[in-house]
């Protein structure tokens, strides 16, 4: 008796069983996670990853779904779209997959939304993914995103630059690929509607990667810009910024605005970054104030030692996101379900409620724009000051415009 309480035991705590729990044998529902671990973007995609797992730990701790655990599996699609096709495919035809997320590479999604677009067996989720084509005309009920895109990025700058009427003058730089293109294009598209005195004097368009930017930075010093407006990622950023220190480009009279820099540490950038440049981001937690987000910023410091940044919120409001529509949606093994659940879906998260809309299944929540200031307050020293809020739900194109980018 003794040798099959033990090894009853056993059994309970391979599956997960603690004190009050009562897991269903039914096998726990998987969400794949397909990014880029391996490569220059590593910590962004462990941070996306870590916020994921702390939603589905949270649902777990509340008892899952149908008495059945939330598990998470991972597909490493390095930088190749092609890999996250294959990853794509054998979550879904061998593994038998109803829920998949990419976590950062808006290509791969835009792919895999082409993959899943005739099926209703799996609803796929964006993490990052702003390209304004995906959920748009690569969109349909069975494909969500979990963030804003291009678009949103750019009606939202120009807003914020509406209170700057001293910026006349305008250079751009941005990489030579999709994303880097309808940033730049949508964001332009913005100041002409909300600041048309503004003229451009330069653009650059570097491939990623691009080691020297010297003669990028010298064409700007000599086109005498108010304001370099980039969208630059990662190493990219940082090797523009030594360069643009070199020649001594952020000078008293030009100023420098960068899409997204706490996708990583902001400290990656202290050694360049002047002060007073603009950034966006998507979670500047020492900005927030609320019971949420306290607790949230505990939980990474447990787990990691260290503070969250943008990419680990949007790896728990994709995590989020879908378990409180699976949930919602009360069979697990149905993704139509959950993606009928979409729609009007809200949930709290550290910056605040989270609301879903269901003609695109496009989460928004809270995204922020700030200057960079040094001071012993911030994580490492260095953080965003005078932050604002704004609702991408505002800026966003109507269920109406994102109807008919289908019918094309």
């Amino acid at each position: 008796m003794k040798r099959f309480h033990r090894l009853g035991l056993a059994v309970a705590l391979l599956m997960g069983l603690g004190a009050g729990a009562s897991w269903s044998a039914e096998p726990p529902v998987t969400i794949g996670l397909i990014d880029m671990y391996t490569g220059p973007f590593a910590y962004q995609t462990l941070q996306i990853r870590l916020g994921v797992q702390i939603a589905l730990d949270e649902s777990n701790a509340a008892g899952g779904v149908k008495g059945r655990k939330f598990a998470l599996q991972i597909g490493d699609m390095g930088t190749s779209v092609a890999k996250a096709i294959t990853e794509g495919r054998r979550m879904i035809l061998n593994d038998h997959l109803h829920y998949i997320t990419v976590g950062s590479q808006a290509g791969a999604a835009l792919a895999l939304a082409q993959l899943v677009q005739q099926r209703n067996d799996v609803f796929l989720l964006g993490g990052i993914a702003t390209s304004k084509h995906y959920t748009a005309e690569v969109g349909g009920p069975m494909i969500g995103r979990a963030n804003l895109s291009t678009v949103e990025l750019g009606r939202i700058f120009a807003e914020y630059l509406k209170s700057m009427p001293g910026v006349k003058r305008v250079s751009t730089i941005s990489p030579d690929f999709e994303y880097g293109h309808d940033f730049i294009d949508d964001t332009l598209a913005a100041l002409k509607e909300q600041r048309p005195d503004i003229t451009v004097v330069r653009q650059e368009w570097p491939k990623l990667g691009t080691a020297d930017f010297t003669p990028q930075v010298t064409a700007m010093q000599a086109s005498r810009t108010d304001l370099v407006i980039s969208g630059l990622i990662s190493g990219d950023t940082i090797s523009f910024l030594k360069a643009a220190k070199g020649f001594g480009l952020f000078d008293a009279k030009t100023r420098f605005y960068n899409h997204g820099l706490d996708l990583t540490k902001l400290s990656a950038y202290k050694d360049g970054l002047p002060d007073g440049s603009i950034a966006t981001a998507w979670y500047p937690f020492y900005a927030v104030h609320s019971p949420e987000n306290t607790k949230f910023v505990d939980e990474v410091k447990k787990r990691t030692g260290s503070y969250p940044i943008g990419a680990t919120l949007i790896g728990y409001i994709s995590g989020k996101m879908l378990t409180t529509a699976i949930e919602k949606g009360g069979d697990p093994d149905n993704a139509q379900a959950a993606s009928k659940a979409m729609g009007g879906l809200t949930f709290s998260s550290p910056v605040g409620p989270v609301k879903v809309r269901g003609c695109d299944n496009v989460a928004s929540y809270d995204f922020f724009v700030g200057t960079v200031k040094r001071a012993s307050n911030f994580p490492d020293g260095i953080g965003l000051t005078n932050v604002k809020a704004y609702d991408p739900a505002k800026f966003a194109r109507s269920c109406a415009d994102i109807l008919k980018l289908r019918k094309h």
